[in-house]
């Protein structure tokens, strides 16, 4: 199979205060950790950088798109990344790749109560969070995409069940697919990152 990879950097970063994925974390950008991890699994020639390689959308779904448009047309899987997301290890991204569903993403179990604005509880037991990277039968997303009928989404998996109806499959993970969103969100970035390096010193 042919996979590629659209990796998100193109965002305003507007409750950040910056671009995030510009900020330096131990010297590096943000949205270098997570191209270079993608190096690892993916020919860079396959590799896409909204944002950097080519411009980002007016929304997260026209950046996608046109991320979509770039990657080499004989993909079959396509796997999609965000910058804010730093500390993807090589594992996950090869346990997203080597599954043949259509639809499948990273999720966790929400922590705290979830309640409607409406103040009508939800049991949080019955939710997951969804996280990125995900990955795609690249041919069934861009047709999706190509329909014009979705513009302003916050993930990729609800436009596959909306316009195929097809569900994601889940794979539960770990905390380090924690989201920078704000400025002290480097903090808790850090201790994931010394977790993840202790590891590897004890594997090696």
């Amino acid at each position: 199979m042919n996979f590629s990879a659209i990796l998100l950097a193109a965002g305003k970063g507007t409750r950040y205060k910056g671009k995030k994925q510009d900020a330096l974390f131990h010297g590096v950008p943000l949205w270098k950790y997570t191209y270079n991890t993608i190096c690892k699994v993916i020919n860079k020639n396959r590799i896409v950088v909204v944002g950097k390689d080519i411009a980002g959308g007016n929304s997260r779904t026209g950046s996608v798109f046109n991320g979509l448009k770039a990657i080499p047309s004989d993909t079959d899987r396509v796997i999609i990344l965000e910058a804010a997301r730093p500390m993807v290890t090589d594992t996950q991204l090869l346990q997203l790749l080597n599954d043949n569903h259509p639809s499948i993403s990273f999720v966790r179990p929400l922590v705290n109560t979830v309640i409607f604005r409406n103040g009508n509880y939800i049991n949080r037991n019955d939710l997951f969070e969804l996280l990125t990277p995900q990955a795609f039968d690249y041919k069934l997303l861009f047709k999706a995409y190509s329909s014009g009928l979705f513009t302003d989404m916050t993930d990729d998996t609800i436009i596959m069940s909306k316009f195929f109806n097809i569900k994601p499959f889940f794979i539960e993970t770990g905390n380090n697919l924690y989201k920078v969103t704000y400025p002290g969100d480097l903090d808790i970035i850090e201790s994931i990152y010394k977790q993840l390096n202790e590891r590897k010193g004890v594997e090696s």
